[in-house]
């Protein structure tokens, strides 16, 4: 039967003995934190008018929930710990987070009662991808898996990081490549290669999109995956892979993508390779995209990437240095090309600003002007030449 609850935008720390009626309108698998082998699993709940909430459960108590807070369900939910959360740890527009733990009371809410209506997307299609590259902005996609290449190991300003890619397609048959970092290999990417052979379609929300091969993905921390999720999308999704069987057939024997190009450096013979780490090359530079963001905010003290506001002091998570500032850092993807070959290339910070001869802090503040200075700075870029120092 029906039960007396309250908005989620009225539950806040302090108050008590609520009742909220939620959706589970997304939820990823357990994984372990970064920093700890504490392992968790988050989810986003949302209500009747619209409001979401992030809510994470931990350790022993995620087996408790196994079977409960299935997606698309709606449930009564009550005890759950309020706290506040930091603004670069939010994926759900709420100030606060819910902690999920062995008193929180769990109550499936029937049909009958059921009022909250299934959650609607907004997926980007691949022809659209060029609007979000780069930028700070996350992309949700439904797209068939049509082939997993190995787990392999890569080199990262971090060390070496474990990746596997997966090859995907959405209804323009444009192949695209999706990279899966750290443990969605373990995870989500595991249970797909499952099911490799029937190609499963995937939900995947929040992907970034890069520049690299013309606007490939890759998972962020905060990325969620749902196989064969029971939306409408997927079964028109399915319903379209049936009839294209003879093309999907064809680009997973293909086992390639589209962006390769015949004039990207194809590596040498092995008995070519030089063993030297830094080589000084002459090249023209160009701008791959005009419609690059060129600046993201980040940590002063070790530029990685941070939600932090312009200017605001916070503890990075990244580096573990005290009283950080968030400040903006210029990033341009480039081409460098000579008589021989091309490559793609990243500029960041002083190198990036000398290039195109303006600051970050410049950029930002003109960048409700991106198409006039996207114009303007390619104008000038295109023909400039460079040397280039390649570490």
């Amino acid at each position: 039967m029906s039960r007396q609850h309250i908005p989620l935008k009225d539950i806040t720390i302090g108050i008590k003995g609520w009742t909220a009626k939620v959706i589970v309108e997304a939820k990823g698998m357990s994984r372990s934190s970064q920093r700890s082998p504490v392992k968790y699993q988050r989810m986003i709940l949302r209500d009747s008018e619209g409001t979401k909430v992030q809510a994470t459960i931990f350790e022993s108590d995620i087996d408790k929930f196994s079977d409960v807070l299935t997606l698309y369900k709606t449930y009564y939910i009550s005890n759950a710990v309020v706290k506040s959360i930091l603004p670069q740890h939010r994926i759900a527009k709420n100030d606060y987070q819910w902690h999920i733990n062995s008193k929180t009371v769990v109550e499936e809410v029937t049909e009958e009662y059921s009022s909250i209506s299934v959650p609607t997307y907004n997926f980007v299609s691949f022809s659209e991808f060029s609007k979000y590259i780069n930028s700070d902005a996350y992309v949700d996609i439904i797209v068939v898996v049509i082939h997993a290449y190995p787990p392999r190991e890569i080199p990262t300003v971090n060390g070496p990081q474990k990746i596997q890619e997966l090859l995907l397609v959405d209804q323009e048959l444009i192949p695209k490549i999706l990279t899966m970092w750290d443990q969605f290999i373990e995870n989500e990417c595991a249970a797909i290669v499952k099911n490799i052979k029937t190609k499963p379609i995937i939900a995947a929300y929040r992907i970034r999109i890069v520049s690299f091969n013309d606007g490939s993905m890759s998972t962020k921390g905060s990325s969620t995956f749902v196989i064969n999720p029971d939306i409408p999308e997927a079964t028109k999704l399915r319903s379209w892979c049936i009839d294209n069987k003879g093309e999907l057939e064809q680009l997973t024997l293909k086992k390639s993508y589209v962006g390769s190009s015949s004039s990207a450096i194809k590596a040498p013979p092995s008995h070519e390779i030089i063993e030297q780490t830094t080589f000084w090359l002459q090249a023209k530079i160009s701008i791959l995209h005009s419609n690059q963001k060129y600046w993201y905010i980040a940590c002063n003290k070790c530029y990685r990437r941070t939600n932090i506001d312009y200017k605001q002091t916070f503890d990075c998570v990244h580096c573990a240095e005290k009283q950080s500032t968030a400040m903006p850092r210029c990033l341009l993807e480039v081409q460098l090309s000579d008589k021989t070959s091309a490559l793609i290339a990243t500029l960041f910070g002083e190198n990036a600003e000398k290039f195109i001869c303006c600051s970050a802090e410049t950029l930002m503040q003109n960048s409700t002007e991106v198409f006039h200075i996207s114009n303007l700075f390619y104008l000038f870029i295109s023909k400039k030449i460079g040397i280039i120092s390649l570490l």
